[in-house]
């Protein structure tokens, strides 16, 4: 939709000599939705199918397309704009709108030359190499999240470790040795403190299994 809107403003002679003034409101309407989102303004990268990509699309487009083109001096623009587009989208979207873009610089190129098309077609080549470089990306954030989910479920381990340990020396160990002291003796009272003492250790038990799930 920018793309088609940036070609019938620049093929509009009326509309054309306007075409800076419209590139200024664009950059405004960029940055008052990316305000309205409540982004950081020095967040270049809009949503994905937000209104700020609208924004941003069409006015690279109209900077670039009314100061010459292919041979423009703002041409570079185009490279950051493809950028924008492969970390802001889906792959098949990026695609879509990087070839409508070439189209739409091969349809205002009002002389055909080799250094012209040479200039379009550089589209493509530095949309191949946005996409690779953003594979390479999606691949290292991954392998970073896979890593610290592992290192969260170590510390995991590790404290349901210690938690056992604790367990075992604070409580368990000198409860089996007062059973045992208590085993020697067979009175009333011995066998009352021992069923006591198996209670609390069946509880106690009770209550780690239940934090270590």
């Amino acid at each position: 939709m920018p793309v088609l809107l940036a070609y019938i403003w620049l093929s509009s002679p009326s509309l054309r000599i306007y075409s800076l003034q419209a590139f200024s409101v664009a950059c405004l309407g960029y940055f008052v939705v990316k305000k309205f989102n409540k982004a950081e303004l020095w967040h270049i990268l809009p949503k994905n199918f937000s209104l700020e990509l609208m924004f941003i699309t069409f006015a690279i487009l109209l900077l670039v397309g009314s100061t010459g083109n292919a041979n423009s001096v703002f041409y570079p623009f185009t490279y950051i704009h493809l950028f924008i587009l492969v970390m802001s989208c889906r792959e098949k979207t990026a695609v879509i709108v990087a070839m409508s873009t070439m189209l739409f610089h091969y349809a205002l190129e009002t002389t055909i030359t080799s250094t012209g098309i040479a200039t379009i077609l550089t589209i493509p080549m530095m949309l191949l190499f946005f996409l690779f470089a953003k594979k390479q990306y999606d691949d290292a954030k991954n392998s970073h999240t896979i890593i610290d989910k592992e290192e969260i479920e170590i510390n995991c381990l590790s404290t349901q470790e210690r938690s056992l340990e604790n367990f075992i020396y604070t409580f368990l160990k000198p409860k089996l040795e007062i059973l045992e002291e208590i085993a020697v003796k067979d009175t009333d009272e011995s066998r009352e403190t021992t069923k006591n003492q198996i209670s609390l250790i069946i509880n106690e038990s009770d209550k780690i299994l239940e934090k270590n799930k």
